[in-house]
């Protein structure tokens, strides 16, 4: 089951009056968060960097609050912490949070940013990718996939704290998204990606014109590329190797024929996986395999070999998880701004390029 955008409550401007608020108030008895006057002189300041002049922007704010001050704008009230924000309207606060974007993301190229569907399969990893496309003017709607919860164990890499334990990490990443864009429709599958579903979170709205897939699951790797494939979607696949990033990016909406993996990983292989013909020695295998042992350190090689023995996961490091998601947001630009990038894998060492 599919549960669809916000849970959030948010009183648009034009669209009620103080009563509506005062009764939200007196129900849940909030903590009241007023930044409206504070976003006034920063939306002053970025519509006039020549004549930041105290009595301009008096006029500006008097200009502003012509109306009830208290109808002005739009109220934001958030569940989880009982909170309730009075602050500018979508189209402003949206404005003032890609304003530093500016002239890297062009107000053009900003606005088809806004308009770029993502889908992100895996928040271990993927939440971090979230999290840095909002900060980065992404999307209007975005697609989340995940199953798992939280355990103390994920806070080596996952932007999350104690009181988390134990809760949906996509729920944790829909709070942090929704904290910084409110507006944003989230469409999430709590149960996780598999052949029920894999279906609608590929094909059916909001079609995503981007998938990022950040999943252990073999099988799963290679069904959502099938279906990408089909209609037309480039996946990008990001994997931290220690203290290195490995880059896979398959271009099906420019290169039709591009092969899964960009072709490093055996068709036998992709055969076996489909058929469920693999044992869990063989996993450990193909999960070399499948980022190629070359591109490996011999403490990761070590790592993965050892889970199930010393150890329980893939080991990943928080510096390599936030760089990767950088990254990863680089891409999705380059992307959906139609820049040239075609398929390919490439790896970075993070080693090289600061000692030399």
């Amino acid at each position: 089951m599919i549960r669809k955008i916000n849970n959030i409550k948010i009183f648009k401007e034009g669209n009620y009056n103080f009563k509506d608020v005062q009764r939200l108030k007196d129900y849940f008895k909030p903590k009241v968060i007023d930044i409206y006057q504070k976003q006034l002189k920063e939306l002053f300041e970025i519509k006039n960097p020549q004549s930041i002049f105290k009595k301009n922007f008096k006029k500006f704010i008097k200009y502003k609050n012509k109306k009830d001050v208290k109808i002005s704008g739009d109220w934001i009230y958030y569940p989880w912490s009982n909170t309730l924000i009075h602050t500018l309207s979508e189209q402003e606060n949206y404005l003032l949070r890609t304003n530093r974007n500016q002239n890297i993301i062009t107000a053009k190229e900003q606005k088809k940013l806004r308009n770029f569907t993502v889908a992100i399969a895996g928040l271990s990893v993927g939440g971090n990718i979230a999290t840095t496309l909002i900060y980065n003017g992404f999307s209007k709607n975005i697609k989340l996939a995940d199953f798992d919860t939280l355990s103390t164990t994920n806070l080596n890499r996952v932007k999350a704290s104690l009181k988390d334990i134990g809760r949906h990490k996509i729920d944790i990443i829909k709070e942090q998204i929704m904290e910084i864009d409110p507006y944003i429709k989230i469409y999430s599958y709590h149960e996780g990606l598999n052949k029920k579903n894999l279906q609608d979170f590929i094909e059916n709205y909001p079609r995503p014109k981007l998938i990022f897939e950040v999943i252990d699951d073999f099988k799963l790797k290679i069904l959502i590329r099938k279906l990408a494939k089909k209609n037309k979607i480039p996946v990008v696949m990001l994997t931290n190797l220690g203290d290195n990033v490995l880059i896979d990016i398959e271009r099906y909406d420019i290169e039709p024929d591009v092969k899964f993996f960009n072709g490093k990983v055996n068709e036998n292989i992709l055969n076996a996986i489909m058929r469920n013909q693999i044992t869990e020695k063989e996993k450990k295998k193909y999960a070399i395999d499948l980022v190629g042992k070359e591109n490996l350190t011999e403490r990761v090689i070590n790592s993965v070999l050892n889970i199930g023995k010393t150890l329980v996961g893939r080991p990943q490091v928080m510096s390599t998880v936030a760089i990767s998601s950088g990254i990863a947001a680089l891409i999705a630009r380059k992307i959906a701004l139609e820049e040239n990038l075609p398929s390919g894998r490439s790896l970075i060492k993070f080693d090289e390029i600061m000692i030399k």
